[in-house]
C-alpha cells in the first residue's frame, strides 16, 4: 500500500511538472519584439534566440522597466549587456560559476568581495571620463 501511494505522489508530481512547463508561455523571438524591446535589449540580439523562456521573461520585465529608470541606470545597464555580450561563452560560464560560488558564502565574505571590485573599477577609471559603473546591488543583472 505504501509503495502504490508513493508510486501515486510521485506521479502525480511529474504529471503536475509537466503541465507547469507545458502550461509556460513562449516568450517572442527576437523578430517579434517590439522596436522598443529591440533597442532596449540591442547588446543581447545575437543571442536572444538561444536564450531559453525564463531568461528571455527575465530580459522583457527588464526592458519594461527600463524607461521608469534614472538615466544613469539606464546607462549602467547598457554597459552591463554589452559587457556580458562581449563575453566568449568560456568567460560567461566562468562568470556564472563564479557568481554562484559568491551567492553561496556568508554576506560579509560577499560584500568584500564587490568592495575589492568597487576598488579595483576606480582605479581602472580614466581620470576624467565617466565614472565606472557601481558594483552590483542585489539582483545580479549578468545572471542568466
Amino acid at each position: 500500500m505504501a509503495k502504490a501511494l508513493a508510486a501515486l505522489t510521485l506521479g502525480l508530481c511529474i504529471a503536475l511538472s509537466n503541465f507547469a512547463t507545458a502550461a509556460e508561455k513562449k516568450q517572442p523571438d527576437w523578430s517579434q519584439l517590439t522596436p522598443e524591446q529591440q533597442t532596449i535589449l540591442a547588446p543581447l540580439a545575437s543571442d536572444w534566440n538561444s536564450f531559453d523562456n525564463k531568461r528571455r521573461k527575465k530580459w522583457l520585465l527588464t526592458a519594461k522597466r527600463y524607461p521608469k529608470m534614472k538615466p544613469q541606470q539606464q546607462q549602467r545597464l547598457q554597459t552591463q549587456m554589452q559587457d556580458w555580450a562581449n563575453l566568449t561563452p568560456e568567460q560567461r560560464r566562468i562568470a556564472r560559476e563564479n557568481y554562484k560560488k559568491l551567492e553561496k558564502q556568508p554576506p560579509e565574505k560577499r560584500e568584500k568581495v564587490k568592495q575589492t571590485w568597487r576598488e579595483r573599477q576606480k582605479r581602472a577609471a580614466p581620470k576624467n571620463g565617466p565614472p565606472a559603473p557601481a558594483a552590483p546591488r542585489g539582483k545580479n543583472l549578468y545572471r542568466p
